[in-house]
């Protein structure tokens, strides 16, 4: 049976991690080992934020690498493709993870900055070539390090999904064309991690969890869930959101694939009792429903994430604002987009312009930027 383990990191994350990896009865860093570790650093986000892998587990996770004697520890990642390339820098540093690497005397390293290894798609599924970091191929052990959060396309996006990172930047929107959990299973069989293990040790997910601690002591609380098995850590992140794993489509094609086990009556879940700790996660469409209930979203299967992330984004921030749709409003993205002429539209991205002009408002950029995005959406919901 399929093991999982879910831990307590209380307030030594580095003690949690070496009992969670024993839990698993797993010894995977030996003597000499060239190692990658792939945290999520979507974008330039506060360390704190629950977007992007807290500088405290991948500190953690780094050590015991380097204590087990591995001959390299290197920090890997390419962030979101709506991140534009000036920014991509500063998603290592305002996350922490420069400060971790110089802390260690180890190396980080920008993904888009070196070599690639071109793969041709599947039809149908995944974009005709795509390319894929060669540090990926290049380690003796992979350690995939996500987030505990929810995406708007695939539901949850966790280890699984935080491969998409080493796709070569302007290969990940073309992943959203055709298939996307699928697309993501395929890049799955092709990077397979040594280890996956899902922070959920950020501020805002300690808050929805009952892990027993007060608002003191939060600090470096939280739990580790860690698995050798990917499909098996994602249906088990999924099920500690309130999310059904069978709903997941990433989760059912990943077990259809083989990849790994989706049934949480046959994962070993060791450690503390999922039951116990489960919260209900609102979905990013239904928390955008309770802000604008007026508000459609059109073709959002069929665009990016360039687009997604920073509508979504954009969004909560005039949501919480406290910005009001007064009349009913449809955002349409993708190719072709579907745009109804009895109510007020906008059309998000480059995708949906022909030949650069347009008859509806419109923002363009591929990817669009937020700034434009939140004062254009304010403009329109007020009007």
């Amino acid at each position: 049976m399929n093991k999982v383990s879910i831990t307590k990191t209380d307030n030594d994350v580095y003690a949690a991690l070496a009992r969670a990896i024993d839990d698993i009865g797993e010894k995977p860093i030996t003597t000499g080992d060239r190692v990658l570790i792939k945290p999520n650093l979507v974008e330039p986000a506060d360390r704190d934020s629950g977007e992007v892998t807290t500088p405290g587990v991948l500190e953690a996770v780094a050590r015991y690498c380097i204590d087990c004697g591995a001959g390299k520890v290197i920090i890997g990642e390419g962030p979101s493709y709506y991140q534009p390339e000036s920014r991509m820098r500063t998603c290592f540093e305002r996350s922490g993870a420069i400060e971790v690497a110089k802390r260690l005397g180890i190396e980080w390293v920008l993904f888009d900055e070196h070599r690639y290894r071109t793969f041709k798609g599947v039809p149908g599924i995944t974009p005709e070539e795509f390319r894929v970091t060669e540090f990926a191929f290049n380690c003796d052990k992979f350690i995939n390090l996500p987030v505990l959060k929810t995406h708007y396309q695939t539901k949850v996006t966790l280890a699984m999904k935080n491969l998409k990172g080493c796709l070569k930047r302007e290969d990940k929107p073309r992943f959203h064309q055709q298939n996307l959990p699928r697309a993501v299973v395929e890049l799955c069989k092709i990077v397979r991690p040594t280890l996956n293990i899902i922070d959920c040790t950020a501020k805002t997910i300690v808050r929805q969890l009952d892990v027993g601690y007060s608002d003191e002591k939060q600090r470096g609380a939280g739990l580790l869930i860690a698995s050798t098995d990917i499909v098996a850590v994602d249906a088990v992140g999924s099920a500690l959101m309130g999310i059904d794993p069978s709903e997941v489509l990433t989760i059912c094609y990943g077990a259809e694939a083989r990849l790994g086990e989706a049934d949480l009556t046959r994962i070993d879940i060791v450690g503390e009792e999922l039951k116990r700790l489960k919260f209900k996660v609102k979905l990013p469409q239904e928390e955008l429903r309770e802000y604008f209930p007026q508000l459609e979203i059109r073709g959002a299967e069929k665009a990016c994430s360039g687009c997604i992330i920073p509508l979504v984004a954009s969004l909560k921030i005039i949501g919480e604002r406290g910005t009001k749709a007064n009349r009913p409003l449809a955002i349409c993205l993708g190719k072709k987009p579907d745009v109804h002429e009895d109510m007020a539209s906008l059309l998000l991205g480059d995708c949906t312009i022909e030949d650069g002009e347009s008859k509806y408002e419109y923002v363009s950029g591929c990817p669009p930027e937020r700034e434009e995005l939140v004062n254009r959406l304010a403009g329109i919901m007020s009007e």
